[in-house]
């Protein structure tokens, strides 16, 4: 029986030195003695983690702006309607001081001269309204400009966020 065991203590030897460097394999691979299947579930559980944080983020800075955006787009618009009331007041009062005028040195505001004067303010007025409207229309513009700007920029960092994932999956051998 002496000379079986040795034979077999040598074997057990032998299949305990290729165990530890199979461990040692795989440490170094940084499996850390897990299989490939919990490797591939921890990487796709770390991958799906950094999506959703991304999603969250994005999507709160999107609402952020969005409100942001909307309070501003907001402004414009008061800013508009204040400016509409200013330029309809500066016209009565223009147009009263006008036909004082002429009516001070006797010319009526029916007569052609004291018509086109009236008619040219009216024109002006007409002017600076278009301008206005411009101006605010450029304005909204911009701010649907930094909206477009963001969700380009979100899929931008979607796209490489998914390419560096997919990436590190095709490093990894998956």
């Amino acid at each position: 029986m002496a000379g079986l065991t040795t034979p077999v203590l040598a074997t057990l030897g032998t299949l305990n030195n290729i165990r530890r460097t199979a461990t040692a394999v795989r440490s170094l691979r940084g499996s850390g003695g897990r299989d490939r299947g919990d490797d591939d579930a921890l990487l796709g559980q770390a991958q799906e983690l950094e999506r959703r944080s991304l999603a969250e983020e994005q999507a709160e800075e999107q609402r952020t702006q969005s409100e942001e955006l909307q309070r501003e787009s907001d402004r414009i618009a008061l800013e508009a309607a204040e400016d509409e009331r200013r330029r309809q007041r500066a016209l009565r009062r223009a147009v009263g001081r006008t036909r004082a005028q002429l009516g001070g040195q006797g010319i009526s505001t029916a007569d052609g001269s004291g018509e086109a004067i009236l008619l040219g303010l009216a024109r002006q007025d007409q002017e600076d309204r278009d301008t206005a409207r411009q101006l605010d229309t450029l304005r909204r513009k911009a701010l649907t400009d930094r909206d477009q700007s963001l969700t380009r920029r979100n899929l931008l960092e979607r796209t490489r966020l998914e390419e560096r994932q997919r990436l590190e999956r095709l490093a990894r051998g998956y």
